[in-house]
């Protein structure tokens, strides 16, 4: 972590020689957007324009290497993303696959610092294009819940900054008019305030164009958990007397082993089953399994959103050596990493709370 700050300089010297660092300095980009040249290039201008900000100089040393950082992997995926198409070069999902890749390499930091680096990453672009999206307020409501926009603002308008390009001043000012949107939302250094948890539910389930005032009238709870296999999922629903689904459970009741999935569709389907009848009957309960990804976990809370539960996604995590000592009989290392490149952290954007447990 010290490489960034060196009597307030950056350690340019060491920095390139990490193998990812490398890898950018060989990725060249389109003229037409980035005619500096190569992404470790336009990175090192970016940190630069980053460095040299008025608000920058206030920040506090955490802070500051928390920008400094995501400044540095902002593009890490571009030579993993870049491709050429009708003769100019491109790099689609960049940020998506940046934002993993910088979790994968962060994974032993702090969880709240790593988070917020992890999210700057992955919305360092969208100020540049979320006045052209339908209900463009979501959007930074939904950052501020993760983030703080002003540190996304700076971020983006070093971005745009550090970089040769004709469009540079059309650039700047939608940066400019995001922040602008932010401070109307009143979510520009502060997180967007609702009236209560199921209000913010209601906003981003039913995709409302402004923040609804609902009143709570939820009577029972569902606790989701998230996390990979190893990470202490079990461990956690042992300390509450309430019922359980447990994708595991049914497995190993039904003799069904992991990757049949003909079985597996059965046993999804009996899980769901359970789990509506405890809403049938508004009663708590816990479902237990994995949940990596968003998708996965919206397809199962509008499963049971009907019943009008309070829904609690509790993400559980454990340090990388914890999961492959703990795992390495049931579930190949391969196989746990692949789970960790489809890991999707859950957001408060998703339900009516969410606790996150480094264990």
């Amino acid at each position: 972590m010290n490489i960034l700050l060196t009597n307030d300089a950056i350690n340019w010297e060491q920095i390139a020689h990490l193998d990812w660092v490398q890898a950018m300095q060989a990725c060249e980009q389109d003229a037409i957007f980035h005619a500096e040249g190569n992404v470790y290039i336009h990175t090192q201008m970016v940190v630069e324009e980053l460095r040299k900000s008025k608000e920058f100089t206030t920040y506090a040393l955490e802070d500051k290497q928390k920008l400094l950082l995501a400044a540095l992997c902002h593009d890490m995926a571009k030579p993993k993303c870049t491709v050429l198409e009708d003769g100019h070069i491109r790099s689609p999902k960049h940020a998506l696959v940046g934002e993993k890749m910088c979790r994968e390499l962060l994974w032993d930091v702090d969880f709240k610092f790593r988070e917020e680096i992890c999210a700057l990453v992955r919305l360092h672009g969208m100020p540049v294009w979320v006045l052209e999206r339908d209900n463009s307020n979501a959007l930074p409501i939904a950052s501020s819940l993760r983030l703080n926009n002003q540190d996304l603002y700076l971020l983006a308008r070093s971005d745009m900054q550090g970089r040769i390009c004709k469009d540079q001043d059309e650039m700047l000012m939608k940066v400019e008019l995001f922040k602008e949107l932010c401070q109307e939302l009143n979510c520009l250094e502060q997180p967007k305030q609702f009236q209560n948890s199921h209000s913010r539910f209601k906003y981003f389930y039913k995709k409302e164009e402004y923040p609804a005032q609902v009143y709570d009238d939820t009577t029972f709870e569902v606790t989701m958990l998230s996390g990979l296999p190893g990470s202490g999922k079990d461990t956690y629903t042992n300390q509450f007397d309430l019922p359980i689904v447990s994708l595991d459970d049914l497995r190993q009741a039904h003799k069904v082993k992991r990757g049949d999935k003909k079985a597996e569709g059965r046993i999804i389907q009996l899980a769901y089953e359970n789990a509506k009848e405890h809403g049938r009957k508004k009663q708590s309960f816990i479902w237990n399994s994995t949940n990596l990804t968003k998708d996965l976990r919206q397809k199962f809370i509008s499963a049971i959103a009907p019943y009008n539960p309070k829904i609690r996604i509790v993400y559980i995590e454990t340090s990388w050596q914890n999961v492959l000592s703990r795992r390495k009989t049931t579930i190949k290392q391969n196989a746990l990493r692949q789970m960790r490149r489809l890991l999707e952290i859950p957001q408060l954007t998703e339900a009516h709370e969410v606790e996150y447990h480094r264990n």
